[in-house]
């Protein structure tokens, strides 16, 4: 970790919209922790300059790596118009395809990931490419600056959603690995506890919300981080402790209601006129208009919020139109008002004109969704006297956003920090510099794994008894070996479990565990509804005959933002290899 002397602390924020990087050397960091340098992109044919560029990938037709970001966008667009397209890869917004898959089957190192024209690639190429482009951009910037910094000098921080689960954060792993940063120079860092360290560095001034004098900082005072993004939102409850520290009052939890469903519910308006067939057509044969339009949305969307009372006009390319009259013989005008938004849209040439309310009403499935979680999740005993929220994130920046949970939440300070968009990016980088800053969290699963265990009628289901004849002892298949309940606290680099595993026969040299995870406080058996195996543990074990000398203690720690695993053997109080592997 960087707290072990290394000169720099390098984060890559990985979004679904929009990604960048960011860095500060130690010796800056230990003067002022905010004096963190960012990323700079042009934005092509726009010729602005941003701190983040598009979560966009391009290969070409050898399934070569070509292009990111901005770059990416503009040559793919440049292609489609001379209709060159069709066979090169083209990716985008595609990190949501790991949330909520598991690593047995839903998520694997061989899961291939579909572009915007459903051809396929490995997604751990994609993944990787990206990674390794922002890595090379980083590297680039600081040979620019002749800072003479190796890479054997950096400590890397990769930003993952908390509400992630275990698998996706090793994938996010692996990709980075396959980029080139070596997993002992590596920190995963969950998003929204970044953000909440980026704002506890900000002087009371610059925290929009917040009155001069007030600090929302103090001991023992309690503020809720949302972080709204482009794919997830993102929440987590924050305590501040005694020594400055951050504890976790709530697991971290939230849902896929970022910006990216704003878009998809302004698509799905659209697919009710034209019909999904036409809006396939239109995707895969205009695809530089296609990315035109939602980049006009993506602007739009900043612009509206609970106040306006103007109509909302943006551009649409004119051959979506002209597409679907060619396809279905109808008049578009005429077929508008045949449907429930009549009145409510305009639809002239290339021009849109949309009712303030009807375009408000895009947002409500991802702006609802978080009101009612914030809503549920303060009203937990354990997130009493909580009475701040900080919102951070790019979807955070959306006036609409803001002003709902302000409504919502009349009795509560919001806070929004300013370039809430970095908040993330920024915080990610104190935090490679601090990673025990954050010095408890909750446990968002019980954790298990599986084993036998020598059976009991009082206890143990008949069905499930079966007889080793290695010890010739009754056993129960499938038993449920906690290691972690539900909501326990976990602190930081403490084993919140050390349980004691033996093979059941003479000649094995490893033991292979299922590791499994259930959303019960107390499950019983592995193969129960709410059980879901998500990897296995290698543990070696010593040779001999004898079964009780080769007894291994297998500890898991679990309080940092990735699961641990340690193994000593029992006799000898050596430690063996563990691992804790999600894929097969």
């Amino acid at each position: 970790m960087a707290s072990s002397g290394r000169l720099l602390v390098a984060a890559i924020d990985f979004g679904t919209t929009y990604s960048g990087y960011a860095f500060s050397f130690r010796h800056d960091f230990d003067s002022d922790p905010l004096k963190v340098s960012a990323s700079n992109w042009t934005a092509g044919s726009r010729a602005l300059v941003s701190l983040k560029t598009p979560t966009t990938v391009l290969f070409d037709e050898d399934q070569k790596f070509h292009s990111f970001g901005y770059e990416a966008e503009d040559h793919y667009s440049q292609l489609a118009e001379d209709d060159n397209h069709t066979d090169w890869y083209y990716f985008r917004r595609f990190k949501m395809m790991l949330y909520g898959k598991d690593g047995k089957g839903g998520l694997s190192k061989k899961i291939m990931l579909k572009d915007i024209r459903d051809k396929e690639l490995p997604a751990l190429k994609v993944f990787s490419e990206a990674i390794k482009f922002l890595k090379g951009h980083l590297m680039k910037a600081l040979e620019k600056r002749s800072t003479e910094v190796k890479d054997v000098d950096i400590e890397w921080v990769l930003t993952v959603p908390a509400i992630w689960n275990d698998p996706a954060k090793q994938f996010m792993r692996l990709a980075a690995e396959e980029a080139g940063i070596k997993g002992d120079q590596l920190t995963i860092a969950l998003e929204p506890e970044a953000a909440s360290l980026y704002c506890k560095c900000l002087p009371v001034e610059k925290m929009c919300g917040s009155e001069q004098g007030f600090t929302c900082f103090s001991k023992g005072s309690k503020y809720l981080v949302l972080d709204a993004g482009g794919g997830t939102v993102d929440i987590t409850v924050h305590e501040v402790q005694s020594d400055g520290s951050l504890k976790e009052l709530d697991k971290a939890s939230g849902g896929s209601w970022g910006g990216t469903k704003v878009d998809e519910s302004f698509r799905q308006m659209l697919v009710k006129i034209v019909g999904n067939d036409v809006m396939q057509q239109f995707c895969k044969g205009s695809t530089s208009d296609f990315v035109d339009m939602f980049r006009e949305f993506e602007t739009k969307k900043r612009t509206v919020d609970q106040t306006t009372k103007n109509k909302v006009t943006m551009k649409i390319p004119i051959a979506l139109k002209e597409l679907f009259e060619e396809e279905t013989q109808e008049d578009l005008n005429e077929t508008l008002e045949q449907t429930n938004y009549k009145g409510k849209l305009v639809w002239s040439g290339d021009k849109l004109r949309i009712q303030p309310d009807t375009f408000r009403q895009l947002f409500s499935l991802a702006v609802d969704n978080t009101i009612e979680h914030v809503t549920n999740l303060i009203a937990q005993k354990s997130c009493e006297r909580t009475n701040t929220i900080i919102m951070v994130g790019g979807f955070s920046e959306s006036p609409l956003l803001q002003s709902r949970v302000k409504e919502s939440f009349p009795k509560m300070r919001v806070i929004i920090p300013p370039e809430a968009g970095l908040a993330v990016l920024k915080g990610a980088v104190i935090f490679g510099h601090t990673p025990k800053s954050i010095k408890a969290r909750r446990a968002k699963y019980t954790y298990g794994v599986g084993c036998s265990t020598k059976f009991d009628p009082k206890i143990h289901s008949e069905s499930r008894k079966f007889y080793s004849e290695d010890d010739q002892t009754y056993y129960c298949r499938n038993s449920f070996s906690k290691h972690v309940t539900k909501g326990d606290l976990l602190e930081i680099d403490e084993a919140q479990s050390n349980q004691p595993y033996s093979p059941m026969s003479a000649s094995q040299t490893s033991i292979t565990i299922p590791f499994f995870v259930s959303d019960d406080a107390d499950p019983k058996y592995t193969d129960e509804d709410n059980c879901k195996q998500i990897g296995k543990m290698s543990v070696d074990i010593p040779k001999g005959n004898n079964v009780t000398n080769r007894t291994v203690r297998v500890r898991l720690i679990f309080g940092g933002t990735e699961i641990k695993v340690e193994a000593t053997k029992e006799h000898t109080k050596k430690v063996t290899k563990a691992t804790l592997n999600y894929f097969d």
